[in-house]
């Protein structure tokens, strides 16, 4: 339902330019914007992810592997924990970070997709991946922080339209392409909790 919602909210400021400059409830959005920010930044490490996956399967004569379970379980379970300190919901801390997981998958798909069709874009190098871990283990937790901070905003009916108006803030400033932007939807669709 809150994806259906997020999916309305989204298609109406896209076609309603006025709409999607205009704040809801007069400043009210505004305590998603780092949330929403720290999404992008875990979303943002898809790259550098996505272009080493590419690099060891071009080394090695195989197929890029994007699906982890194993890593993905240990996250799972690493900030439900982390999340249950801060008297969150489990299921809900597992369904924000799926959403954050599946969304970087995304990314990572449309990547190598891309480089697919266009091996001169491909990345020639792999990126060090022991820097970018250190990012998304930083960012999780600051996600968790998020979720315990922002959780009246979370839990309130007006969920999706709050983050619609952060979400499409990002998309504003133009610093996004259209593959982190699908990217972005997916992995906000996520953050409100079940009521």
């Amino acid at each position: 339902m809150r994806l259906v919602m997020l999916m309305i909210v989204s298609a109406a400021l896209i076609v309603s330019p006025v709409s999607a400059a205009a704040e809801p409830g007069g400043g009210r959005a505004e305590s998603l914007d780092r949330l929403v920010a720290l999404v992008l930044e875990r979303l943002d490490t898809g790259d550098a992810v996505a272009a080493a996956k590419w690099v060891a399967a071009a080394e090695s004569g195989t197929e890029p592997t994007i699906d982890d379970p194993a890593r993905e379980a240990v996250v799972y379970d690493a900030m439900a924990k982390l999340g249950a300190g801060r008297d969150l919901p489990e299921p809900w801390v597992r369904q924000v970070f799926s959403g954050q997981i599946e969304s970087n998958k995304i990314v990572q798909r449309g990547l190598i997709t891309r480089w697919r069709f266009d091996p001169a874009a491909a990345p020639g190098s792999a990126p060090d991946l022991a820097a970018v871990r250190p990012v998304i283990d930083r960012v999780n937790i600051e996600i968790v922080d998020q979720l315990a901070a922002r959780r009246a905003e979370l839990t309130a009916p007006d969920c999706a339209e709050r983050l619609a108006y952060s979400v499409f803030g990002v998309f504003g400033a133009g610093n996004t392409d259209a593959l982190h932007q699908a990217a972005l939807v997916r992995a906000a669709a996520a953050l409100c909790a079940p009521r």
